[in-house]
């Protein structure tokens, strides 16, 4: 969940605005697809009326990056440079700069959030993947899976300034980094991929990079943070759990099938993806922190349902992934209405942009 950047939401630099009126060169491959309302899906609390959200969406399997206009359902698709897998991406808004993690070149690469020119790049850990800005220290980090590492980018000068691997008893048990979260002191990376079939979630401190605590987790574990609570979805365990975010005491768990992505509104609303499920009880909706479930669950016409994204207008927005796959949902956060928008192949990561 989220999801992403992460999921998180952020004010739109006027370079997005533009992309949305068609001033660059963009594909756009629209097709809106309207489902009957959803019964039982619960608006978020902190829903407005009339809101109006974008998300960018990295798609992996084209090299490119969507703009999805939820207002309109408009997409407008733009090139990144080279032979590029774009995973997630993240909106520096101190430097004005977006920035996407290119798993094809081992590098994060800065845009301009004005012109979308490339304005700068930096090597990370091979294997790029999540990553997380911590935007109050000035920081990014990012995972390679393929050395197990972590690495952390100072964003004003676009240095790597840091970049070490999980414990090497992981490391021998075939664990591998996945996905990491940031907030407060406070930094937590998943492993995923351990002989036993468990995951685990590693705390670093984000001023030393030092680790301070560990735990087992379900495996193939996916974090968000809201609150002082983490939040794990554990995909191969089908559930959610939610700990205290800075001792990592259990607070609570819930189980939904096939938990993948996750994000947690202001109002701790836990959206949580199923995606081995086709579609079917594709999206879940639960109260943190105990997780009590709030809503049927929302089936989606497109399978896969990946990650997830929610404006604070309530608008839901779902990648669904896989290698010919090339379809958003969105969901309207006042009527439950489903919209289905191609974009680019392979939509992976998102991040919601505010209006």
């Amino acid at each position: 969940m989220p999801p992403l950047q992460s999921s998180s939401s952020f004010h739109l630099p006027s370079t997005w605005s533009r992309l949305l009126s068609g001033r660059f060169r963009s594909v756009v491959a629209l097709s809106a697809i309207a489902l009957a309302v959803l019964a039982g899906m619960a608006v978020p609390a902190e829903a407005q009326p009339d809101s109006s959200s974008v998300a960018v969406i990295a798609n992996r399997g084209s090299g490119t990056v969507s703009v999805v206009n939820s207002g309109d359902a408009s997409v407008s698709t733009v090139d990144l440079p080279g032979d590029a897998e774009p995973m997630y991406v993240s909106y520096d808004e101190r430097n004005d700069l977006v920035f996407v993690g290119d798993r094809a070149s081992d590098s994060i690469v800065a845009l301009d959030a004005e012109t979308l020119e490339v304005a700068g790049s930096v090597s990370v850990g091979a294997g790029v993947f999540h990553q997380w800005l911590d935007s109050s220290r000035g920081m990014l980090w990012v995972v390679g899976t393929a050395a197990s590492t972590v690495t952390v980018v100072e964003t004003d000068s676009l240095t790597a300034v840091d970049t070490f691997a999980i414990p090497a008893d992981l490391i021998e048990r075939g664990g591998v980094t996945h996905d990491v979260f940031v907030e407060g002191n406070n930094a937590f990376v998943s492993v995923l991929g351990l002989d036993d079939g468990s995951g685990e979630v590693l705390q670093y401190s984000t001023r030393t990079h030092q680790l301070t605590n560990r735990i087992t987790v379900g495996g193939d574990p996916h974090l968000y943070i809201r609150n002082g609570r983490l939040y794990v979805a554990s995909q191969d365990a089908s559930q959610v759990s939610v700990y205290v975010a800075a001792t990592l005491r259990l607070i609570s768990q819930a189980n939904v099938p096939a938990a993948h992505g996750i994000f947690v509104t202001s109002s701790n609303d836990v959206f949580v993806t199923n995606i081995a499920g086709g579609g079917q009880d594709a999206l879940w909706q639960l109260q943190g922190p105990k997780l009590n479930q709030i809503a049927a669950p929302v089936d989606t016409a497109v399978a896969v349902p990946h990650n997830v994204a929610v404006a604070s207008g309530g608008t839901v927005f779902i990648t669904h992934s896989g290698a010919t796959a090339s379809q958003v949902t969105i969901i309207d956060g006042q009527s439950g209405e489903q919209t289905v928008v191609e974009t680019g192949t392979n939509p992976f990561g998102l991040a919601v942009i505010e209006r």
